[in-house]
């Protein structure tokens, strides 16, 4: 007969519950966070694109928008881009409030994003600051599926590349002149005085 088989009901390990990413009970360590963070942007890109082509906000054949565009967003078709802009900014707290846990931390400290300027050095604190090992206030750590690894690593990449490819557009902008350098715009500001 084991020791555990004779405790009294009160004192055996419980099963640990099964983890829903989509509820702010838990952590999610970086790659975890950045893969949840690419994966409801996504998600949100692509349900605003069909919206706009299903109502006919946007027309791919002529890359343009509609000239009713304020009227169509008014009506009933603004409310389902009500909907989209709900569900998104809801699992984005989700997500940044499961971090935070990951860090030991509250979920309140959230509305430091409120704040101008500092809205900045909580999404660098959030991106870089490493998440308590072990058990914390808020549960074990969570393991990072592989999906999740591979979206998070993709969507560094993707945000490597597109600062690299703005920055050298913007440099060849400035290099043919048809971009002012910063140096021009001051130059050519201060000269009335």
């Amino acid at each position: 007969m084991n020791p555990q088989d004779s405790s009294p009901f009160f004192s055996r390990n419980q099963p640990a519950k099964a983890d829903n990413p989509l509820s702010p009970d838990g952590r999610f360590g970086r790659l975890s966070s950045i893969g949840w963070y690419g994966f409801v942007h996504l998600i949100a890109f692509f349900a605003t694109i069909a919206m706009s082509l299903a109502m006919g906000i946007f027309n791919i054949n002529t890359l343009s928008m509609d000239n009713q565009f304020v009227n169509t967003l008014t009506g009933i078709a603004g409310l389902g881009f009500v909907v989209i802009l709900v569900l998104y900014l809801y699992f984005l707290m989700v997500i940044t409030v499961r971090r935070l846990h990951d860090m030991n931390r509250s979920g309140w400290l959230m509305l430091l994003f409120l704040v101008p300027l500092l809205n900045v050095f909580m999404g660098f604190y959030l991106l870089l600051g490493s998440g308590t090992r072990g058990i914390n206030n808020y549960g074990l750590p969570r393991e990072t599926p592989v999906w999740e690894k591979i979206l998070a690593w993709f969507i560094i990449l993707i945000t490597v590349l597109s600062f690299l490819a703005s920055s050298s557009i913007i440099s060849y902008m400035m290099g043919t002149g048809e971009l002012e350098t910063p140096q021009e715009v001051v130059q050519k500001g201060t000269q009335y005085f």
